[in-house]
């Protein structure tokens, strides 16, 4: 018996296609969502920190931040492990917002400061 051949006929699958967006719904193409905001350094910008309720529940919400989501994503994993709360980030079109569960806005601000980061008075 012989066996049987697999033939490469040479398709290619990435042919320039543009798809939609999960997030938002637009084309690839000109989605805002995967992409990253401007980069800052730490010095050159303030932050705002505020304590709100959102569902009837107390967050702290701090930002706008401009680092890489990398960097964004280990303060956040910091922050949550010192403050043993849940939190989240949130993108926006140009930076991230930092969102912890319940009332952190003194030891979030100390914690902030330590990290090289300026708040608004």
């Amino acid at each position: 018996m012989e066996k049987l051949a697999l033939f490469d006929i040479g398709a290619k699958f990435a042919d320039g296609i543009d798809s939609l967006c999960k997030k938002c719904g637009e084309l690839k193409s000109v989605c805002v969502c995967s992409k990253v905001g401007e980069v800052k350094e730490r010095n050159s910008y303030f932050l705002g920190i505020n304590e709100e309720k959102a569902k009837g529940k107390d967050i702290t919400r701090c930002g706008i931040f401009f680092e890489e989501k990398e960097a964004m994503q280990e303060i956040l994993k910091t922050a949550k492990k010192k403050f043993s709360c849940g939190g989240s980030l949130e993108q926006e079109n140009n930076g991230f917002w930092l969102i912890l569960q319940g009332r952190h806005k003194e030891v979030l601000k100390m914690f902030l400061k330590t990290q090289k980061f300026q708040f608004k008075k």
